[in-house]
């Protein structure tokens, strides 16, 4: 008998705990286990902690934004940067691709034909004309490299100009150094379309 009247005080004590805590009102607080989990520390994105040290976490080494591919060509490899083929056609959408974005960061400088006569001159030494023997003269990918890695007073524009972008800018810019300094056979050419008056 002694074991079903401690097995009835367990059962007793039981339900009187349920039914005691049924009552409570639902303002009250229960008894919380893990604080923490409750009251967490409010810290909001980009937030530097207590040491000023900032939260937001470095991303892994070799990490490529999405849609970008890294660029490995070293700035001292000339010879490299030289090798590279421009990989876009030349068509009316890629040079319209090419014109905008030249007259958005090339133009400053370089001005809007490639002179070195942009509206940001007075105020620093001028970049070599565009259409000079020097410029004419390099290939592509080392125009390509020059952007990419910058040179001189010139910035990098890896950041800012993806890729396929850079090459339809060198395309744009080509087109300004045949209308600068045009070639034997543009010169054929245009006379053929437009033939003297006699």
């Amino acid at each position: 008998m002694n074991s079903t009247s401690n097995s009835f005080a367990v059962l007793a004590l039981l339900a009187a705990v349920t039914v005691a805590s049924c009552v409570r009102s639902r303002e009250q607080r229960e008894w919380q286990y893990m604080p923490d989990m409750y009251v967490s520390p409010g810290v909001e994105a980009q937030e530097a902690d207590g040491q000023g040290n900032s939260l937001m976490r470095l991303p892994p080494r070799g990490t490529v934004p999405v849609g970008r591919a890294p660029y490995t060509v070293a700035q001292i490899d000339t010879l490299s940067a030289n090798a590279q083929i421009n990989p876009l056609p030349v068509n009316k959408q890629v040079m319209a691709i090419g014109k905008k974005y030249f007259e958005i960061y090339c133009t400053v400088c370089h001005g809007p034909r490639g002179a070195g006569d942009g509206p940001i001159i007075p105020k620093m030494p001028p970049p070599p004309p565009l259409y000079s023997q020097k410029v004419n003269g390099w290939s592509d990918g080392r125009i390509f490299h020059v952007i990419s890695w910058g040179q001189g007073n010139m910035p990098s524009y890896s950041s800012s100009i993806d890729q396929i972008t850079r090459w339809a800018i060198i395309h744009y810019l080509r087109a300004i150094q045949r209308a600068e300094v045009p070639r034997a056979e543009d010169v054929q050419l245009y006379d053929k379309l437009n033939p003297a008056d006699e």
